[in-house]
């Protein structure tokens, strides 16, 4: 009784931060038990657990030009850096301050505002307007900074101007490629604000600067509209001090999906889409270092009509052939996305959904069209990324739902990664006991993360647990994929 009595109280206070009212009689016993197990989920408030009280202050209530939800990312090779951030009111203007944070002599820059290194930029600024019912405003400002310095460690501020006067945001840091070839980055999918079991992991060690970015496989705040879109508001708030410090390259899933996925397009529009040549965020990709990763919306094959299915496959054709002309420069190619096309639960998911992206979509000829393997497999990708299942699988190299081998290195064809475990509402997605396709090489059917460390020849990938008593698990998972140097010269057999 206490525990509900406490839950009520978190209600009402959330409610009253985001100015909406609702009759307490809605707030029965019944609904009060649904909200108790799934805590968070699509259409219900997001209460204090476990996971989701950092000690950071990051859900206090925020004054109507206050900078809240700031977020980073990266052009090709960190060579600039975007950064984005929302105020609940309109402002006079926005206000980007940053500078390395070690001295350098020979160090210029194009800006004629700049105190000792600190350089100072205008924001671009803009109004997002939720589709719910209150057609709630949000006032977005992003900015793009000049060229960087590689392998340095930046502080940066964002700022809202009133009445002549900044008011700013505390200080935050991030890191710029390193000159040398081998990088690391971070790995998650399928987070929510609440039972987000991961995000303190992936929180500190976003602070060490060991990792360059961080991968999301789609699905996020489950889900960001709710509420007139004040949920997707404390979403933001919640992850700020991971994706404030590393920089974000993630993609769209279908609890994105509504009002047309303007929630992602304008919250996430600092991925670099427009350098890839598409006109929204679903859609990019990015060279890093011996990289080439890809960010691709499969929720086209669900919500899309048959030109948006052909308009995102023309783009990834285009793309993809752009990247294999410089595999001796990045000899990697990863695919990121959020459903699977491999995966072992029993469910639609792993099943219908999966065989429609694979294998294309049914035309009117009663033929099919459009799966993503066969370009993938033409293009010779590595590595297939995705979430959508909450937990953890890897495959051996696959092709036409057949293993086609065991071992990683120069491997005939790409191999899957689900990484859709961080934690949100639902909980961690358990397997069954089985039998296994002969693909699947690793399951594990809890809460974690994974970690990438990629050079010109290896990409060593680790899988850790999460506890969900807070701790940091065992290394689940750990392996590498290994190639010859321009190993991509050779052509890859990849028969059914």
């Amino acid at each position: 009784m206490l525990f509900s009595v406490i839950l009520l109280a978190i209600a009402f206070l959330r409610l009253a931060e985001s100015s909406m009212i609702f009759s307490s009689s809605k707030l029965d016993k019944r609904q009060l038990m649904v909200e108790e197990i799934f805590n968070g989920s699509p259409g219900f408030m997001c209460y204090a657990d476990n996971y989701n009280i950092l000690g950071n202050n990051w859900n206090h209530t925020y004054t109507m030009s206050e900078p809240q939800q700031l977020h980073i990312s990266l052009t090709d090779d960190a060579t600039h850096a975007r950064v984005q951030f929302a105020t609940l009111g309109k402002i006079q203007d926005s206000v980007l301050a940053y500078w390395p944070k070690k001295e350098y002599r020979n160090y210029h820059h194009r800006s004629n505002r700049a105190s000792k290194n600190k350089i100072f930029l205008n924001g671009e600024n803009w109004v997002f307007t939720d589709g719910g019912l209150a057609k709630r405003e949000l006032y977005l400002h992003k900015f793009k900074t000049y060229a960087l310095i590689p392998a340095t460690i930046y502080a940066y501020q964002v700022g809202s101007v009133i009445n002549n006067k900044i008011r700013w945001s505390k200080t935050y840091e991030f890191h710029t490629a390193p000159e040398t070839n081998g990088f690391s980055f971070l790995a998650t999918g399928d987070v929510g604000a609440c039972n987000a079991v991961a995000v303190s992991h992936l929180i500190e060690l976003g602070k060490t600067h060991k990792y360059d970015f961080v991968t999301l496989a789609g699905d996020q705040a489950y889900n960001m509209e709710d509420f007139n879109g004040t949920k997707g508001d404390e979403y933001m708030n919640f992850m700020q001090d991971l994706y404030a410090q590393v920089p974000y390259l993630g993609a769209v899933g279908n609890h994105e999906g509504a009002y047309n996925f303007t929630h992602y397009k304008n919250r996430f529009n600092i991925v670099p889409y427009t350098e890839s040549k598409f006109d929204n965020s679903m859609f990019y990709s990015i060279n890093y270092k011996s990289l080439h990763l890809v960010s691709f919306s499969t929720e086209v094959y669900f919500t899309g009509s048959t030109a948006e299915i052909r308009t995102a496959l023309n783009w990834l054709e285009a793309d993809l052939t752009k990247a294999n002309k410089n595999r001796e420069e990045r000899p990697w190619v990863i695919f990121l996305t959020h459903h699977p096309i491999y995966c072992s639960v029993v469910s639609a998911d792993c099943t219908t959904k999966a065989s429609i992206i694979r294998d294309g979509v049914i035309g009117a000829n009663n033929r099919t069209w459009g799966g993503l393997e066969d370009i993938l497999l033409k293009h010779k990708v590595d590595i297939y990324m995705s979430g959508h299942v909450h937990n953890y699988e890897r495959t051996y190299p696959v092709s036409k739902n057949k293993r086609i081998a065991t071992s990683y290195h120069n491997s005939p064809s790409f191999f899957q990664i689900v990484i859709g475990n961080a934690g949100q509402p639902e909980g961690a997605t358990p397997f069954g006991p089985g039998p296994y396709n002969d693909w699947s090489a690793k399951r594990y059917g809890s809460y974690g993360f994974s970690t990438f460390d990629v050079s010109r020849t290896a990409i060593h990938i680790t899988h850790y647990q999460a506890h969900t008593d807070g701790r940091l698990g065992d290394v689940v998972d750990k392996f590498s994929v290994t190639k010859d140097p321009y190993r991509i010269k050779s052509k890859r057999n990849c028969k059914a």
